[in-house]
């Protein structure tokens, strides 16, 4: 058996998923180019600067011509959402080939785990990107949805889903937009978890022949961090994105505004150094999560 373990880093390591509809985005577009080109995927777990993929027997220059097209869908969205232009990844993208089970299974280990390892959660199941949790339970983090007890404009967020879906259209942040317009904050859970369950395309019955059942997956999981050793990644701290981002939200810096790129030096050295106190994060994490060269403040 083989597998590619595919890298995606954001550009000079700089965060990707501010918001909800980053993640979103990203998701769904995968998701539409997943099933147009008919790939398994094993493993897929997107963290604030970098996304992982593990790809069931595909070719580069299949891997190669996905990667380019999810990466291009989303940089154009992306950029015009965020009002900035110039790259959002970096370039070339990293694989590495995973021949047999053994290792296999040691890298899936590993991508599940990158939110454990990134002290952002207990268990790879905690984490809602890495799409695991959604195996067995269609709302694992939002109240069951009943549709026969919705609000009006709640069945009208649920019906445009459906139909962006039945085209085989991902969500642009436009329709993200207008899905989530008007929507509480338990509706706006309800309707996360009804998209990511709806447009959900890991390859679970694959993953699980390689276990022999989900729950002893989810235990080896949590024995085994897994390993790889053929890519760089930031596999450290990411707990430190999460509070900053809290900060920045309370400061007023949200939606098009998180586009740091769009701020003075000013603004930004001002931002750097509330960060600095507030979080403790390294300054190295902070350049990035403002998109700031690394070389101004050091890297500590």
């Amino acid at each position: 058996m083989e597998a590619t373990h595919a890298f995606i880093k954001g550009a000079r390591g700089n965060g990707i998923f501010y918001r909800l509809e980053d993640f979103l985005v990203f998701f769904t577009i995968v998701s539409v180019t997943v099933r147009e080109m008919g790939l398994k995927i094993l493993g897929f777990c997107p963290m604030f600067n970098h996304i992982h993929f593990l790809i069931k027997g595909i070719s580069v220059m299949v891997l190669r011509s996905f990667i380019q097209r999810v990466t291009f869908l989303f940089v154009k969205e992306y950029n015009q959402d965020y009002e900035r232009t110039g790259p959002v990844f970096n370039s070339p993208f990293g694989k590495s080939i995973k021949k047999g089970i053994k290792v296999i299974l040691g890298c899936v280990a590993y991508i599940f785990n990158n939110p454990v390892a990134g002290k952002m959660h207990k268990t790879a199941m905690d984490y809602r990107w890495n799409l695991l949790a959604y195996y067995k339970n269609p709302h694992p983090f939002s109240k069951k949805l009943r549709k026969d007890h919705c609000r009006n404009v709640m069945r009208t967020a649920l019906r445009k889903v459906d139909y962006f879906f039945s085209k085989g259209k991902y969500l642009s942040y436009g329709a993200l937009h207008s899905i989530f317009e008007g929507l509480d904050k338990e509706e706006g859970r309800q309707i996360t978890d009804y998209i990511i369950n709806k447009y959900n395309f890991l390859a679970y019955d694959d993953l699980i022949e390689l276990y022999g059942s989900f729950e002893k997956m989810t235990t080896a999981l949590e024995s085994n961090a897994g390993s790889e050793f053929d890519l760089e990644d930031e596999y450290g701290d990411h707990s430190c994105y999460r509070e900053m981002l809290r900060v920045v939200n309370t400061l007023g810096y949200k939606g098009i505004l998180l586009n740091f790129e769009r701020l003075s030096p000013d603004a930004r050295d001002s931002i750097f150094w509330v960060l600095r106190n507030q979080t403790g994060a390294k300054a190295a994490n902070i350049n990035k999560f403002l998109h700031i060269n690394q070389s101004c403040y050091g890297s500590d």
